[in-house]
């Protein structure tokens, strides 16, 4: 795959690789191909096992110009001390055993089965960082809209629209120093995949039991933003008509709040959203769009330089964000 950004060697499925667990590296690389966000977003390993701490700056130190004997200045900066818990998601691929009846090679079935189990799997914890409400799910993490539920300037921005047909973009910049994500010291890197076996379980609808083969699955995460401004999200985005819709105006303003004002940057939309820009790129004389073809993976639009991929969890049906 083509590099979208510097920070692609820190992805998944590379410190999986890293790490010696080359046969998820490879599950991973593959997911990274169904899931955007997974491709992009970088992991590291949590400071403190299950949870992971880390000091968000308020305020930089500062000297001062000196001269011989004289005091010298005390540089003081404040920050916070943020903790973020590294939350479990887990589940179990079942493949009734009946599946594998009359078949050549029950193996490559069986992964077939555990991979589309695995990409649902994958698609629902993308949602749940994305939408979550801890509140009523205390054993999962705080959310990126629940972090970014009000409109505040330098952080959420409104697109104007209202009525329950709005999208958000997310724009992430990635980097030990702004967004990323952590798991447990000593772990698997994000994803635990264990074959426990032939097991009776219920069947998935109505009444009963059928003999399947189970695979267990589980996310280890926990988000971390060191600098608060690395995740800007433009929301109340109309998915349809003419009226607030997606402004590259608005855009920009966020991309200039970002710590570095766009390195190591990536947008996420949903198919909607991601569609009509795309179409505004491929208008010539929109100077804000620009497309660039990858090799190995194919087009990528770019807003103000930074590309736009897509994230399947954004919904089209938002709750209106305001102050």
């Amino acid at each position: 795959m083509g590099v979208i950004v510097n920070n692609q060697n820190l992805t998944w499925a590379e410190t999986a690789r890293r790490e010696g667990f080359d046969d998820a590296a490879a599950v991973l690389g593959e997911l990274g191909q169904i899931n955007e966000f997974i491709d992009e977003v970088p992991w590291y390993p949590s400071t403190h096992g299950i949870y992971n701490k880390q000091l968000q700056a308020k305020r930089l130190g500062k000297g001062a110009f000196s001269k011989a004997y004289a005091a010298i200045t005390a540089i003081a900066s404040q920050a916070d001390l943020i903790t973020e818990p590294v939350k479990m998601y887990e589940g179990d691929s079942q493949v009734d055993e009946r599946v594998f009846r009359g078949v050549q090679d029950a193996y490559k079935v069986r992964d077939s089965e555990d991979a589309m189990n695995l990409e649902g799997l994958t698609q629902d914890w993308n949602t749940q960082l994305v939408y979550n409400n801890e509140g009523d799910y205390p054993d999962s993490f705080k959310s990126i809209t629940r972090r970014r539920n009000k409109l505040v300037a330098g952080r959420t921005w409104t697109a104007g629209g209202s009525g329950g047909d709005t999208s958000s973009i997310l724009l992430f910049e990635f980097s030990k120093r702004g967004f990323y994500l952590t798991y447990p010291q000593d772990a698997a890197v994000g994803l635990v995949n264990e074959d426990r076996g032939r097991h009776l379980v219920p069947i998935p609808v109505g009444t009963g039991s059928m003999w399947a083969w189970c695979r267990h699955y589980e996310i280890w995460a926990a988000m971390v933003l060191r600098d608060d401004r690395a995740l800007q999200r433009i929301a109340n985005i109309e998915t349809a008509g003419a009226s607030n819709i997606f402004s590259p105006a608005t855009f920009i303003k966020a991309k200039n709040y970002l710590p570095m004002v766009g390195q190591n940057a990536v947008a996420f939309a949903n198919r909607t959203l991601k569609a009509q820009i795309d179409n505004d790129a491929y208008a010539k004389a929109n100077v804000w769009f620009s497309v660039v073809e990858l090799e190995g993976y194919g087009p990528i639009t770019r807003i103000a330089g930074i590309p736009l991929r897509m994230m399947e969890a954004l919904i089209d049906t938002e709750a209106t964000v305001a102050a």
